[in-house]
């Protein structure tokens, strides 16, 4: 199942779908070079969570993936590598 995150549209059917678009909604504000994010997550009758990102810049696709025992950590951690990588991507681009 996929979750297509879209500037300035927060809507949820369900909780992990509006946490998902509430957490990811920042990096659109700090970042104007995003154009989109769309999540990707693995079934909830597997062990570990596993959550895949897939992030469209102004000329370039980045991917990154965290796992977790919850969607929502797993979340949390590719989040955390999304702003590593983007922060790379700023660096050598906009300086």
């Amino acid at each position: 199942m996929d979750i297509k995150v879209e500037r300035d549209v927060i809507e949820g059917k369900n909780y992990f779908e509006s946490y998902a678009r509430e957490s990811l909604q920042k990096y659109f504000n700090y970042y104007p070079f995003i154009e989109s994010i769309k999540v990707f997550f693995r079934g909830k009758n597997h062990p570990y969570k596993k959550i895949k990102l897939h992030i469209k810049l102004k000329g370039k696709d980045l991917f990154v993936q965290g796992t977790g025992a919850r969607h929502d950590l797993a979340l949390d951690v590719a989040a955390s590598k999304l702003r590593t990588q983007v922060e790379k991507y700023k660096s050598k681009r906009f300086s």
